[in-house]
């Protein structure tokens, strides 16, 4: 499991603030701009990777954010940063929820999809779902643990 830096957590903080604040009917509106997200979270530009527009700073820190997301069974929440021509995330979004084993992640509807379960998931304030979605994890690294220990004992009877 992974986790987050200080700037990190600030950014996850920001964007749990945005997608709270969000009007579920309107999931959209809790996105914001990269350079935006940039002046909120670091306002004084003391973090050395996004200070003074230094954006490929930002987006490994996107991406790590929304890594940490999905190992908490949670939607990618680095969704809600956008580019501010298009209203869309950069390609790196759909690169890494490919990566992250989701199908069809270059559509716009995935993304749409995304914005809208995270606006969904943290405007609810429920903690049930936060703790729904942390036991879901819990229970697939059992799952995981289960699996590698019937495999090492299999092996361990077939040597015998």
């Amino acid at each position: 499991m992974l986790t987050l830096t200080p700037i990190e957590r600030d950014m996850h903080r920001l964007l749990r603030s945005l997608a709270k604040a969000a009007d579920p009917a309107h999931p959209l509106s809790a996105c914001i701009g990269y350079k935006e997200f940039v002046q909120r979270v670091d306002p004084h530009g003391l973090d050395p990777y996004t200070s003074q527009g230094q954006m490929p700073g930002l987006y490994p820190k996107l991406g790590h954010i929304s890594v940490y997301e999905h190992q908490h069974g949670r939607p990618l929440l680095s969704a809600l940063v956008v580019r501010k021509a298009t209203g869309r995330p950069g390609d790196g979004f759909a690169d890494l929820a490919s990566q992250l084993g989701f199908e069809a992640a270059e559509d716009a509807g995935f993304w749409e999809h995304q914005v809208e379960q995270i606006v969904r998931f943290w405007s609810a304030d429920d903690p049930v779902m936060l703790m729904d979605s942390a036991m879901d994890q819990v229970l697939k690294e059992l799952g995981s643990i289960k699996r590698a220990v019937r495999r090492l004992s299999s092996r361990a009877n077939e040597k015998d």
